[in-house]
């Protein structure tokens, strides 16, 4: 089991810390889910998802590479037949609390198969008078201290398995199924937040260092009024010899990746925001131990506004995230850590489309830093991308919410032709049936640019994708 862990998490896990500010932190639930009395208290909950999909052209195509070996290219956007299911999630939560400042946390998610594949958070309904195929696999677990620490400051550590974001999570995304790290935190002043983390993200065989991956991490927030919040963090990822997404182990004499990171989101005069600008630096020395080393020289940015007209919210946002369009030594794309693209529609959330980011192949060209062998083709967020988008959230009556959103993606560079990587319209409804269960739509419709057909020669289709559900929380 631990095997497992480390191969899918592998380099994922570099980049695992937050300050708990933008970390994903279990809201307390309501005093009447106290099952015992005492120092000790407990509370339970969890929910129930169930989801009906349909997806329609997307598929795979074989072709040749240039020495003329068979390559099958998946998740393109190509003619195919539609394709429907249902999938159940279900999540079990426990809190527990000692005192003021001694905390743990526990949540169980289903996971799909009899061998329980922990990157799918479900399982596909097909059991006919028979049990489901699903394991439980822990989401999260962790414990947490936090007091006044030396001299009245209040100081915190956090240690265990638990979902991570960093700033405006353009580069670091792991709020789905979460890291493995430890947290050390001091808050100087009421406004101020100082955290450093590091994590053990791959150890492999106990004796042999090569294989180990490591990360450390330096942040700081502060709220310079109760509306608005900055920060900045620097990720430094190591390993004497190896990086997940190339064959082999040891597979580098030594990686070290850096990010450097810039972010901030409040309201200023009615208008909402957020922002985040990315720098990345370093590089894997003597790659395959071919004699080449692959220097990081990525960066992206990203911007988004809202207002309030009401009873419409209005929306505006753009990113970009560098690409590479030669075979130098320099690796320029924006490298991007959302997760393993591994069952990536019906397991990941949405970042900021249904389609385009989730279900079909990406932009991305040299995404890495990654933990799929050969690198994520999908979940890469905006690596060798850029997109404009607008859109608007709208509640006509007390139970019904409704959003409309539309986007233009381009990749930011491409050495096979267009730059033109399509157009996407998603819709999302949700609408509240009874006290902690809604029933919930979301569509949308991919229309793929000339980047497809001229990066993969092939004759691209308009993907169209639809998922409905049943959610209950308790």
């Amino acid at each position: 089991m631990r095997k497992y862990l480390a191969i899918l998490l592998g380099i994922l896990l570099i980049f695992s810390f937050a300050a708990t500010a933008f970390a994903i932190h279990v809201e307390e639930l309501p005093p009447e889910a106290v099952v015992t009395k005492g120092p000790a208290s407990i509370m339970l909950g969890g929910k129930i998802l169930v989801r009906g999909w349909y997806f329609k052209n997307v598929g795979s195509v074989t072709t040749e590479d240039e020495e003329g070996e068979t390559l099958v290219l998946n998740n393109l956007p190509v003619r195919t037949d539609s394709q429907a299911f249902y999938t159940t999630n279900a999540n079990l939560t426990v809190s527990v609390k000692v005192g003021d400042n001694v905390r743990g946390y526990m949540d169980l998610e289903t996971a799909s198969g009899g061998s329980g594949n922990p990157n799918s958070g479900l399982y596909v309904w097909g059991t006919y008078d028979t049990k489901p195929a699903a394991d439980l696999f822990f989401r999260e677990l962790w414990l947490q201290y936090s007091g006044s620490g030396l001299m009245g400051v209040p100081v915190g550590v956090k240690a265990g398995h638990m979902p991570i974001t960093l700033g405006e999570k353009q580069f670091l995304n792991n709020e789905r199924f979460g890291d493995d790290a430890i947290l050390l935190w001091i808050d100087p002043a009421k406004e101020l937040h100082i955290l450093l983390g590091t994590a053990k993200m791959n150890e492999g065989v106990k004796e042999n260092h090569t294989d180990d991956l490591d990360g450390y991490v330096a942040l700081f927030t502060y709220m310079w009024d109760k509306a608005n919040t900055v920060g900045a963090n620097w990720t430094w990822a190591h390993s004497d010899g190896r990086v997940p997404s190339l064959p082999g182990s040891p597979n580098v004499d030594e990686l070290n990746f850096h990010n450097i990171g810039i972010h901030g989101n409040g309201k200023i005069a009615g208008v909402t925001y957020s922002a985040e600008a990315d720098f990345q630096f370093g590089k894997a020395k003597d790659v395959l131990f071919e004699g080449n080393d692959m220097k990081f020289r990525g960066w992206g940015v990203f911007a988004k506004l809202g207002y309030m007209i009401d009873p419409i919210n209005l929306r505006a946002s753009f990113a970009y995230g560098s690409g590479d369009n030669d075979n130098d030594d320099k690796n320029e794309e924006f490298q991007t850590l959302q997760g393993p693209d591994e069952l990536a529609p019906v397991a990941r959330i949405v970042h900021y489309t249904q389609i385009y980011e989730r279900t079909v192949r990406t932009t991305a060209q040299q995404a890495v830093l990654t933990t799929t062998l050969g690198g994520n083709v999908r979940n890469t967020n905006i690596a060798n991308t850029t997109y404009y988008n607008v859109g608007l959230d709208v509640n006509p009556t007390k139970e019904l919410s409704l959003s409309l959103d539309g986007f233009i993606i381009r990749a930011s560079k491409n050495q096979f032709g267009s730059k033109s990587a399509g157009t996407e319209l998603d819709i999302k409804g949700n609408y509240k049936i009874a006290t902690n269960l809604s029933y919930f739509v979301e569509a949308g419709a991919f229309w793929p640019g000339d980047y497809y057909e001229d990066t993969f020669d092939i004759k691209d289709k308009t993907v169209s994708q639809v998922v409905h559900g049943l959610l209950l929380t308790f």
